[in-house]
């Protein structure tokens, strides 16, 4: 598992899903970010199949149920199977309600900035890369840091932090 995370060749731009030490894979591991292949896979079952996985334990393709559920049917329900996600401590799934927000009907990046600064908060450093490329202007970086402040009470719950080892 820890090798399927590994970032091979030019690391210094290595994407959330990529660690560039072992500690750092073990943290990716701990708070239950998917492999890119193991993501990609995933985005590419059914909604059944990824309801079957998601019953059984598999964190990762609950997230990804989550977030096809908010954009391919009610984007509350989706939420809200994302936000028990994030409570059971599985990182990855702020991404997945980031990428549900930029990605929605009515694309929302404020609220998709503040689920990554709150991944930020939580203890991934790269989430603010992310934010980074996203451009938004200084007010809308205001008004994103602001919402998550206001997320971080209804989403940490009794986690920690838990700083990401920088590799």
């Amino acid at each position: 598992m820890v090798a399927q995370r590994m970032c091979t060749g030019d690391c210094r731009d290595a994407g959330p899903l990529q660690a560039r030490s072992q500690e750092e894979a073990e943290w990716l591991i701990r708070h239950q970010y998917p492999s890119q292949a193991e993501l990609e896979r995933l985005r590419s079952e059914s909604l059944d199949v990824l309801q079957q996985k998601a019953s059984v334990g598999d964190s990762t393709a609950a997230a990804v149920l989550g977030k096809r559920i908010a954009l391919e049917k009610n984007f509350m329900d989706g939420q809200v199977m994302l936000r028990n996600q994030v409570l059971s401590g599985n990182f990855y799934a702020l991404y997945a309600i980031s990428e549900s927000y930029r990605e929605s009907k009515v694309p929302n990046a404020v609220d998709g900035a503040a689920y990554l600064r709150l991944a930020y908060i939580m203890g991934d450093h790269k989430a603010a890369t992310e934010i980074a490329k996203m451009g938004l202007s200084s007010a809308e970086l205001a008004a994103a840091d602001r919402r998550a402040s206001l997320l971080y009470k209804g989403f940490a719950g009794d986690q920690v932090p838990d700083p990401r080892p920088q590799g």
